[in-house]
C-alpha cells in the first residue's frame, strides 16, 4: 500500500482552504457546507472496502473534483497523492453511496408542490403544467459486457446512453431514467420509465386531475402530456401560440441540461465501459445538481450551445383525450 494514501494530500491540507467561496464552488461546485453534510450523510455507510485507508473526506473531495472537470484520472491521481487505481477505484464508490443513499433528493412533487409548480409553469403562459420531461444523450466509450454494444450508437456517430430527466420549474429533476442505448428513441424509452407505467395505471397518484407534464413532439400525446402541434407549415395563429407558451416552458429542461453538464464535466468523457458503472455516475451527477440548486441562483443561462435532443425523431401516435384537451388548452390561451 502507498504511503501516501494514509495521509491528507497538499492540495486538500494547504490549497484548498486558501480558496474562497467562489473558488471552491467553481472546483468542488458545492459549498464547503454542503460538502461537510455530504460527508456526515455517507459517513454511516462508508465501510472503507477498497482497504485504502482513505479518510470519507478524501473520496468525497477527489470525487467532487474528478466529477466536475475533465483532468484524468492520472492528473488527479497526481493531485490527490495517491494512485490511479485509487481515484478510480473510490469514484465508483462514491457514486454507489450517493446513489443509493441520496437517491431522496430527486423526487415527484404531488399536493402542495405540483400545485406550486403549475403555478410558476404559468408565468411561462403555459396552464396546468406540473413537469417537463427531455432527453439528453452522454457521450460514451464502446461498452462492454451488454448484448447489442452497437445499439448505442447514435445518429451523431458515436455511441452513447440515454438520460431521460422530468423536471420542475426551478430545472430541478424530479424524476430519472438512465442507461437506454442513445440509438433508440425518446417515446420508446419514456414508455418504459416509471412515470410512464404510473400514467397508464393510476395516473392520478402523479398528477392532478386536469394537470399534465409537457414535452416535444417526439413525446407520445395523451391528456396527461401536452406536446406542441407538429409544424407542417400550416399551423393556425392560435397553434403558434400554444406552441410558443408550451416550448417556452418547456426552456427549464434544456436549461437543466445545460446546468448538468457544465456543472459535472466529467459526463463529456466518463472513460467507463460498464453501463452499470456509467447509470450510477449519471446519477449521481443528477443528486448533486438538485444540491447545488439548494443554494444556487444561475437559472438565467445562455442555452444556445445546448447539444439538440428532442425533436428529431417522428410524433408518435396521439392519444384521442389528448387531441382533444390540447385543443381546448390552445383554444383557451
Amino acid at each position: 500500500m502507498q504511503r501516501a494514501e494514509l495521509k491528507t494530500s497538499k492540495f486538500l491540507s494547504q490549497v484548498v482552504p486558501k480558496y474562497s467561496l467562489s473558488e471552491f464552488q467553481n472546483h468542488f461546485r458545492l459549498t464547503p457546507r454542503q460538502v461537510e453534510e455530504l460527508i456526515a450523510e455517507l459517513h454511516p455507510f462508508y465501510s472503507n472496502q477498497r482497504g485504502t485507508k482513505w479518510p470519507l473526506r478524501n473520496v468525497v473531495m477527489a470525487s467532487l473534483w474528478t466529477l466536475s472537470n475533465q483532468e484524468s484520472y492520472r492528473e488527479v491521481a497526481v493531485r490527490f497523492e495517491t494512485s490511479k487505481s485509487v481515484i478510480c477505484s473510490h469514484l465508483h464508490e462514491f457514486c454507489s453511496l450517493v446513489s443509493e443513499h441520496l437517491s431522496h433528493k430527486i423526487s415527484w412533487p404531488t399536493g402542495t408542490p405540483a400545485i406550486e409548480n403549475a403555478e410558476h409553469f404559468l408565468l411561462f403562459g403555459f396552464p396546468k403544467t406540473v413537469g417537463a420531461v427531455g432527453g439528453y444523450q452522454i457521450p460514451i466509450e464502446k461498452p462492454q459486457n451488454v448484448e447489442d454494444p452497437d445499439a448505442y450508437y447514435n445518429t451523431r456517430q458515436h455511441y452513447s446512453i440515454n438520460l431521460t430527466a422530468f423536471c420542475d420549474y426551478k430545472c430541478r429533476f424530479i424524476h430519472i431514467n438512465i442507461g437506454y442505448p442513445g440509438s433508440w428513441d425518446n417515446a420508446c424509452i419514456f414508455q418504459m420509465t416509471d412515470v410512464a407505467k404510473i400514467l397508464e395505471g393510476d395516473p392520478q397518484s402523479l398528477i392532478p386531475e386536469g394537470f399534465h407534464i409537457i414535452g416535444h413532439t417526439d413525446y407520445p400525446l395523451s391528456e396527461y402530456m401536452m406536446t406542441p402541434f407538429v409544424d407542417n407549415e400550416n399551423l393556425t395563429e392560435q397553434q403558434k401560440n400554444y406552441n410558443t407558451k408550451l416550448l417556452s416552458a418547456l426552456t427549464v429542461v434544456e436549461k437543466a441540461f445545460y446546468l448538468l453538464k457544465n456543472r459535472f464535466r466529467r459526463l463529456e468523457a466518463l472513460k467507463m465501459s460498464s453501463i452499470r458503472y456509467i447509470s450510477t455516475a449519471v446519477k449521481t451527477c443528477c443528486i448533486l445538481h438538485n444540491i447545488c440548486l439548494e443554494i444556487s441562483s444561475d437559472l438565467d443561462v445562455n442555452i444556445t450551445d445546448l447539444q439538440e435532443t428532442t425533436g428529431l425523431q417522428p410524433a408518435p401516435v396521439a392519444n384521442e383525450n389528448g387531441i382533444i384537451k390540447r385543443d381546448e388548452i390552445a383554444a383557451s390561451l
